[in-house]
């Protein structure tokens, strides 16, 4: 075929090399149908995240309910736990070291006085309740559950993994997240509430999610399980994740925290004054946030 103004000549006509309209639109629908593909399937998978923790947390607690109302006790601080529970092992280490008037110390037993894990704002006694020290009830948990029948899963009970000043534990000790945190059970006052971040929100014992949960899945969470706001409900933001000088916060700017305000009210708690927390911080992207679930 002869060229012709560079393109190809074909019976009395010229043909220009190039693309046409309806090849470009077939382009850009095809691009688009990609983006949306890509778009879609990243929501997808942010939303099965969030089933995932809610889910564990789910089958966490009904293990716990299913825990006390055969034991009457909850794990970690049952105290008759090596008589009752089979498999705990005998490398299990007593919940002390200390000697205690007028009891014996078994190892895997907890303190049985109502609290996994002694009160974090009070000493270790040698006599009547909190003679267990802490990290060692807060690592029978999942000893006490899994040799139960109560979860699946093979943990060691021992405190060496407990990492509560991090928020979190060892993947030998404790069950962990789907972003690979251990969670823990513990009697404290985790929970954040506007007005206080200490002990006026009130004491309990209460699951944690682990850490390293980002914010729009931890965001998904609340709405699935509780009610969005980061400092009400059954579900809150840890104030692990607020601290600025101990806890997940520590050199975070204001923008780039797990939770912000919305400015609809003032916190005027514990003698200060400072916009309401009341908000997941989605646009400041945070990867590693937590709660707890009080129950």
């Amino acid at each position: 075929m002869a060229r012709c103004c560079g393109g190809y000549l074909g019976g009395d006509r010229c043909f220009r090399g190039g693309f046409t309209l309806i090849e470009i639109a077939i382009v850009v629908v095809i691009i688009g149908l990609l983006m949306g593909g890509v778009l879609k399937g990243q929501e997808m998978i942010r939303n099965a995240r969030s089933h995932n923790v809610a889910d564990q947390g789910n089958a966490i607690k009904a293990a716990f309910m299913g825990f006390q109302d055969r034991f009457h006790a909850l794990p970690g601080d049952y105290n008759k736990a090596s008589f009752n529970i089979v498999g705990l092992g005998a490398d299990v280490p007593k919940c002390t070291d200390e000697t205690v008037v007028g009891l014996e110390i078994l190892p895997g037993n907890g303190d049985g006085n109502g609290r996994v894990g002694n009160d974090p704002s009070g000493a270790v006694a040698t006599s009547g309740i909190d003679y267990c020290r802490r990290e060692r009830e807060l690592g029978y948990v999942w000893k006490h559950l899994s040799a139960a029948g109560f979860l699946s899963g093979n943990f060691d009970g021992k405190d060496a993994g407990v990492r509560e000043a991090g928020f979190n534990c060892a993947a030998s000790t404790c069950i962990t997240n789907a972003f690979n945190s251990g969670l823990l059970y513990f009697y404290n006052h985790q929970q954040f509430t506007n007005g206080s971040e200490v002990d006026a929100d009130g004491k309990s014992n209460q699951l944690t999610t682990g850490r390293f949960i980002p914010v729009e899945i931890i965001s998904e969470l609340d709405r699935k399980v509780d009610d969005g706001d980061p400092s009400s409900g059954s579900f809150r933001v840890a104030d692990f994740f607020l601290d600025a000088t101990s806890g997940g916060a520590v050199g975070l700017a204001e923008d780039k925290k797990c939770v912000i305000a919305s400015g609809a009210g003032t916190n005027t708690g514990g003698g200060s004054s400072m916009p309401l927390i009341d908000l997941w911080n989605l646009p400041g992207q945070n990867i590693d946030c937590g709660g707890v679930y009080l129950f």
